[in-house]
Formats: structure tokens, sequence, C-alpha cells
């Protein structure tokens, strides 16, 4: 009998042991449900997410397009009116240049060409004394069309020329 009620003890420990791990399946098998629950919410919020986010960047970069857009119209309007506006506005400074102040000849420009063109020849004539020759270039440079901005400074170094030969005619 001992033999039967040890065993009966052990079947029912046994027994004991397999209830209590039925209820710790059991309790594992809603744990499992409630995280598989709580997966799937959480699953399904960060779809949803996702799908706002998505909706948001699509809606922020239309936005910016059509931003874009505008701004690039109007950019491209202001530069034509600033352009424009620039154009007319030499125009008219020109015109009132013209008009009222009148450009002067370009009096350098040619005394430059001159002087490049016969200072050698006439320093040299000078120094050797043949001032006919120098001022007879200088009466023929008066009358050349391309000198009339310069003919007043002709007419002055060939009065001086005169001058410079009365005086060393003096001193002879």
């Amino acid at each position: 009998m001992e033999m039967n009620s040890d065993l009966a003890a052990q079947i029912a420990e046994m027994q004991k042991n397999l209830s209590n791990l039925a209820q710790a399946e059991q309790r594992c098998r809603e744990q499992l449900e409630t995280l598989r629950q709580r997966y799937a919410d959480d699953l399904f919020a960060e779809r949803q997410l996702t799908r706002q986010l998505r909706e948001d960047r699509h809606r922020i970069q239309q936005d910016y397009e059509r931003l874009r857009v505008q701004k690039g119209g109007f950019g491209l309007k202001m530069l034509l009116l600033s352009g424009f506006s620039g154009f007319m506005s030499a125009l008219l400074l020109c015109a009132i240049y013209v008009w009222f102040l009148k450009p002067a000849p370009n009096y350098v420009a040619d005394m430059t060409r001159f002087r490049e063109a016969h200072q050698l020849t006439l320093e040299r004539a000078l120094s050797e004394g043949r001032f006919d020759e120098v001022e007879q270039a200088l009466e023929k440079s008066i009358q050349e069309p391309q000198n009339s901005t310069i003919r007043p400074g002709l007419e002055f170094a060939r009065k001086l020329l005169d001058d410079a030969r009365r005086g060393c005619a003096k001193m002879r």
C-alpha cells in the first residue's frame, strides 16, 4: 500500500504540475496573443504614420514646386523689367550727354598720332637749322583734314617756329 500511496501522491503531484503547466501555457498563450495584438496595433500605427509622412512629403514637394514656379516667373519678369529699365536709362543718359554736353573731339589721340608720325623728322630738321622745311611740313599738316582737331596747336607751333627762326637770325 505504501507504494500505491507513493504512486498516488506522485500522480497527484504530476497532475498538479500538469495543471500548473497548463495554466502557465494558457498565460503564455494569452501573453503571446496580447503581444501579437500589440505588434499588430504598432505595425498598423507605423503604417498609418508612414502613410501620413508620405502624404506630407508629397504635399510639401507640391507646394515647393508651385512656389518655385511662382518665384521663377516673378524673377524672370523682374529680370526683364530691370534690364529694360537699365537700357532705357542708359539710352536717356546718352541722349542727354550728346544733346547738352556735346562730346569734344579726340584732341589727345590726334595729337599723339601726329607726334608719332612727325616728331623725329621735325626735331632732326630743327637741330640742323632747316627751319623752312619744318615750316612747310607744319603748313602741309595744317591743311590736312584729319588734323582739323589739332589745327590750333599746329598753328601755335608754326608761330613759335617763326619766332625761333627770327631769334636765331638776330644772334648771327
